[in-house]
């Protein structure tokens, strides 16, 4: 049984104040198909937020080989017309779990061709609670919200080798790891060879959001999450390869989480092509057990980054370049 929690924490036993900013919160299992799906939204006066998870309990292998010539096909021996139909090739697949998904596209006209697949995927909705809790500290107006303990781990490893040659093919390819991606397309081509792996996992997700009554002053989706990407490709028309690493703090301005790095790519002509991109953001998760806990943050790991607006802003400017290991940097260089 999947269940959550929502539990409003107030500082110093004083009394939270009206709630102007609202909280939302959905969540359902379905237990036909093992489905599950949770979502929440922030609502201040200003701006807005929200969140929507969904995942399942599946576990699959799948591979397949095709190796042919795409030719024409003379019906006219069982129509009353004589009719030639025109050869095509057409090949789809999409996978996704969590937000985190495989889409494969192909299609050709008269050639010859040859192709060899396999995917690899598991996706788990383990049964912990996923928690919410509320935080107000005593004497300000500042509301915490955090999400934690989402822990639905999805896997997929699938490697694809493709050969044609012929009239035309195109060929779309898409992984994404929550809001990262990858793609490439190869269109328009006479002649296109490539091979293909990819490997994309997620292992937990949480979130905070930091907002007054009047505005969200920040929000953050972290999840710890990979994907890799390699693919070597000879190409005699269009190549469009693009990627993009997303941001985890959110843009409330914009209400969207803005790329850290992205790139566009286009080759017209033959080519050879080489590519290979690792993705990977690590959100340690506390163990609020641990008898360190209360301790001393992690300095050089993210400890600066993992305390909360309202901590950082009460030790002032000074303390992040001594806890986000800005000052050790300088005197190693020298």
């Amino acid at each position: 049984m999947i269940s959550f929690i929502i539990i409003i924490v107030v500082r110093h036993n004083m009394r939270l104040g009206p709630l102007a900013m609202l909280l939302i919160v959905v969540f359902a299992l379905s237990s036909n198909v093992c489905g599950v799906y949770w979502s929440s939204s922030v609502s201040a006066n200003s701006s807005h937020w929200s969140i929507y998870r969904q995942s399942s309990n599946i576990s699959f292998d799948l591979s397949s080989s095709v190796n042919g010539n795409i030719s024409p096909v003379d019906i006219s021996p069982i129509a009353s017309r004589g009719r030639i139909l025109s050869p095509y090739q057409s090949y789809y697949e999409e996978v996704s779990a969590n937000d985190v998904r495989l889409r494969q596209r192909t299609s050709s006209l008269q050639g010859s061709y040859k192709s060899e697949d396999e995917i690899k995927m598991q996706s788990v909705v383990y049964p912990d609670e996923i928690e919410i809790t509320v935080d107000k500290p005593a004497g300000t107006d500042l509301y915490t919200i955090e999400y934690k303990n989402e822990i639905w781990p999805v896997f997929i490893k699938a490697s694809r080798a493709l050969a044609y040659s012929g009239m035309q093919i195109n060929n779309r390819d898409f992984e994404g790891n929550n809001g990262d991606f990858v793609g490439a397309n190869f269109l328009y081509n006479h002649e296109l060879s490539k091979e293909q792996m990819s490997i994309i996992w997620l292992k937990r997700l949480n979130a905070t959001v930091l907002t007054t009554n009047d505005s969200i002053q920040l929000a953050e989706f972290k999840p710890t999450k990979y994907l890799g990407h390699e693919i070597v490709a000879n190409t005699t028309g269009i190549a469009d390869l693009s990627y993009l690493l997303r941001d985890s703090q959110y843009d409330v301005k914009h209400q969207n989480y803005p790329a850290l790095s992205e790139r566009e790519e286009r080759y017209w002509g033959t080519y050879d092509l080489y590519r290979r991109i690792n993705m990977k953001s690590v959100f340690e998760k506390i163990n609020d057990t641990d008898g360190d806990a209360d301790g001393w943050l992690p300095c050089c790991y993210a400890g600066w980054n993992d305390m909360m607006y309202f901590d950082k802003k009460s030790l002032g400017t000074d303390a992040k370049g001594v806890f986000d290991c800005t000052c050790y940097k300088e005197i190693t260089k020298a």
